[in-house]
């Protein structure tokens, strides 16, 4: 299966928890192996287990693609030596960004691809500079619909993109024309426009939260690109 539902100790927030690229999945510490075996199964990447500054919400912290995983200066080192240790044996490089202001929910600030990132408006030149750089892509500041939270109002990997419902459709061709895939707008969780905290998604599959609903993952496959 390239779909599943899935809930973590009840949330269907997966988004929040984790972060999933074609080449690992950062994901909370604390689950069972049964839900680790669901995300392994469907994603078919490595997974690492661990927190950021001791939090589970690693999935509001970290950003990534296939090329780097970029995570908060205050980070703690033995979070910091884990998490780079486990990357390097996948060849995914680690970035500690040093932004010392209150972008530091890099996973709800940024959206990523292995073809390009989108950033929130509020972040600087030179701090977008920085992104380019460690994740090796095309890097656009912007928003979906009025929203700055770019990451968690959307969802998108190397084979297609899924947004908050009021992008206008000029925003979703310029969003195709930025990622380099089909992008669709879209709901989770019966009705959640913030998508990207409602899944864990990559080139392989998607773990949707457990409350989504079938017309919603009707969606969710299509926009994602696993519909024949």
């Amino acid at each position: 299966m390239h779909i599943e539902r899935l809930d973590f100790e009840n949330s269907p927030y997966l988004g929040v928890y984790g972060l999933a690229t074609d080449r690992v999945v950062l994901v909370r510490e604390g689950l069972g192996e049964k839900k680790l075996e669901v995300l392994r199964d469907v994603l078919k990447v490595p997974l690492i287990e661990t927190s950021i500054m001791k939090s589970r919400i690693v999935g509001i912290f970290a950003a990534g693609n296939s090329n780097a995983i970029l995570v908060p200066w205050y980070i703690w080192d033995s979070e910091l030596d884990h998490i780079n240790a486990s990357l390097k044996e996948q060849g995914v490089d680690m970035e500690v960004i040093p932004f010392r202001n209150t972008l530091t929910a890099l996973g709800n600030l940024i959206l990523a691809n292995d073809k390009a990132a989108l950033v929130s408006a509020k972040f600087k030149r030179e701090d977008v500079k920085a992104i380019e750089d460690a994740l090796g892509v095309e890097v656009e500041r912007g928003m979906i619909g009025d929203y700055h939270a770019v990451g968690s109002a959307g969802v998108v990997t190397n084979r297609g993109g899924l947004v908050h419902p009021e992008a206008s459709d000029e925003e979703l061709e310029w969003l195709r024309d930025l990622f380099k895939v089909d992008v669709y707008v879209g709901t989770a969780n019966m009705g959640v426009p913030f998508v990207g905290s409602c899944m864990l998604a990559n080139s392989n599959g998607v773990v949707v939260g457990h409350l989504t609903t079938g017309p919603e993952i009707v969606k969710i496959e299509e926009a994602l690109g696993f519909l024949d």
